[in-house]
């Protein structure tokens, strides 16, 4: 059938196996094509597809709930559930979101961009389910890398104590965004080899079934004897069913009649059970097959026969690129960079490489590095902490609790600040600021360029306070200069002039120079203020700015509440105008189409400016 008329996927269920594997094809073919255009999370989805369509043939959705945990590999949930006409939008503005979206279809129960909400989520709407006297199933669907995170653990553990009906599938593909790591990876490497378990296991309880009168009464009484067939294939017993949860499995993911067969043995249970399913990522598709650093299971376009990416060559590079550069340039024995699974996104695999020793990936666990980094702070170590900006959001305890009140010499890289784009509101970077700002012993900085960002990094190692360095998802010009240190709090005066101020900092102080020579051709000199620490401010240029009396602005890519901005205007009596994110979530589009939608890119701040501009020369 052609994928685009599929509606909803009841058609499923009257599907035989060879109609199953043609449909399998066809979807994956349909993925590679649209993503390679649009760009998206392409490997989880191709090693999902036999698992999807297996999901919906056996449960009845919308009612029974599917959630998918991050949800970056519900596309094909997505294809089965009448959205394949809309491919095309995937991650465009105004189009198809590339996670759950609840607005998008009432197939979509939950919603997701982080990862590792899954099972706590299905708990809650299990609870629900049973106050209320319904019968529906909930499944989640979670990966061996999320389920590392300690979110899981304290779900796994109420699941087991309250018995809640709770299917989770763990899909392991061996991976989360790159290789996993971890002692919970390598317990599941054993489970994988332990595919006699489930067999042994079940053959037992049918034999004892079939003693006269005591045999039913010796399979609820089988508990040691498990034990007994789990060490004798795992060598340890199984950690889902310490904790009270049924563990089926490990079962191929790709095969149709396993995975309906255990699909229906965990619908049919009457306790929360989890179903091991071994999956390829990227299945289907060569050069993600073949993958092992992570590049295809997020994707820019690609030309799909070659799988090179679909870019300008224009010399630039990113800044996650720029500030792996420059930690290997500044490095010593005492800088360790620790990422949250995040090796390739923040481009530190050649860092990792050349200083295998000072490299530690913690996995999918945030709120865990954070910790670490704090403590081996205290042992005289440099910790710099690569973090999305999105991610850094689980573990502001952390900063709060431990590095910031500790007044600890720990380094944290806010990647991805600022707008990301086509991931949406999950991922856009506008928080970190407004919730860094009121933290005591907090330092805030922003580079605007390859140069500051070295020189920002070199401050940070020599400077013992909590000090953050953020920057964006764009790609900018590399240089390499003398690195040297920064008076922490000192500001910068980029453009010269006496008739108003623009302070911003990050990327939009190079962005905003042709404003200022727009004005200047006018005969408007407006000063531009590089505000690289956003915290402590440069109190003296400030007070300077502050004493001339004109219009002061303030452009930001970060949410107004809790800005730079805001912040000002509590500590002086000027009138300053603030140009940043009003009061919502920014959606998924492009950078330069969610600017013009939030009146943030320069032709709007131009017409802004001069509207102020204009209403102090009628004034006067």
């Amino acid at each position: 059938m052609k994928i685009t008329d599929i509606k909803d996927p009841k058609f499923l269920k009257k599907l035989n196996e060879k109609e199953l594997i043609k449909l399998s094809s066809d979807i994956r073919e349909f993925l590679i094509d649209n993503v390679s255009k649009t760009g998206g999370h392409l490997s989880p989805n191709l090693g999902v597809v036999e698992l999807t369509i297996a999901l919906h043939r056996v449960f009845n959705t919308p009612k029974d709930k599917i959630i998918f945990d991050v949800s970056h590999q519900s596309y094909v949930h997505k294809i089965l559930t009448g959205r394949a006409s809309r491919f095309d939008t995937l991650r465009q503005k105004d189009g198809l979101s590339g996670f759950q979206k609840r607005s998008e279809s009432i197939y979509d129960a939950y919603e997701a961009g982080h990862s590792s909400t899954s099972l706590s989520a299905a708990l809650g709407m299990a609870l629900a389910r049973d106050m209320n006297n319904e019968k529906f199933n909930v499944v989640a669907v979670i990966g061996d890398g999320s389920i590392q995170n300690g979110l899981c653990y304290e779900a796994l553990n109420q699941i087991g104590s309250t018995q809640s009906k709770v299917i989770i599938v763990l899909n392991d593909n061996d991976m989360s965004i790159s290789k996993a790591a971890g002692a919970f990876h390598n317990h599941l490497d054993r489970l994988r080899i332990s595919k006699g378990y489930e067999g042994t296991k079940t053959k037992t309880k049918n034999v004892l079934y079939k003693i006269p009168y005591i045999g039913k009464y010796l399979v609820n009484s089988v508990h040691k004897i498990k034990h007994f067939i789990k060490k004798a294939y795992t060598k340890e017993g199984f950690l889902f069913e310490e904790l009270g949860i049924d563990y089926l499995g490990p079962i191929n993911g790709h095969d149709f009649k396993k995975l309906e067969k255990y699909l229906k043995k965990a619908k049919e249970a009457p306790e929360p059970v989890l179903i091991h399913v071994i999956t390829q990522k990227g299945k289907g598709y060569r050069y993600a097959e073949e993958d092992t650093t992570g590049k295809w299971h997020g994707i820019g376009p690609f030309n799909k026969q070659t799988g090179e990416a679909i870019k300008a060559d224009d010399g630039k590079i990113s800044w996650s690129e720029v500030i792996s550069s420059s930690l290997d340039r500044l490095f010593n024995d005492d800088l360790v960079v620790i990422t949250p699974a995040m090796e390739t996104g923040s481009k530190l695999t050649n860092f990792k490489n050349k200083h295998p020793k000072n490299f530690i990936d913690v996995g999918m666990a945030e709120e865990h590095a954070l910790v670490l980094a704090n403590a081996m702070s205290l042992e005289g170590k440099i910790p710099f902490v690569s973090i999305y900006s999105s991610f850094l959001q689980r573990g502001y305890d952390e900063v709060v609790h431990d590095i910031a009140r500790m007044n600890s010499h720990v380094i944290i890289g806010i990647d991805r600040a600022g707008i990301v784009g086509a991931d949406g509101e999950t991922h856009q970077g506008l928080f970190d600021i407004t919730f860094l700002l009121p933290i005591p012993n907090m330092i805030i900085s922003a580079p605007k360029d390859s140069i500051e960002a070295a020189n920002l990094i070199r401050t940070a190692m020599h400077t013992n306070s909590p000090f953050a360095i953020r920057y964006s998802r764009n790609s900018i010009d590399y240089f390499k200069t003398d690195i040297k240190k920064l008076k922490v709090g000192s500001w910068e005066t980029v453009m010269e002039g006496n008739d108003a101020t623009l302070i911003t900092y990050g990327d939009f102080v190079n962005e905003s120079i042709p404003l200022i020579n727009k004005f200047q051709k006018q005969g408007i000199n407006i000063e531009l203020v590089n505000a690289r620490f956003l915290k402590p401010i440069d109190e003296e240029c400030f007070k300077r700015i502050c004493s001339k009396n004109k219009p002061i602005f303030v452009y930001e890519e970060s949410m107004e509440i809790g800005s730079l901005g805001s912040y000002l205007k509590t500590i002086t009596n000027k009138d300053i105008t603030i140009f940043g994110v009003k009061d919502k979530f920014v959606l998924q589009g492009q950078r330069s189409e969610l600017l013009e939608e939030l009146e943030l890119d320069i032709p709007s701040i131009y017409v802004k400016i001069k509207e102020v501009l204009d209403n102090v020369r009628v004034r006067k």
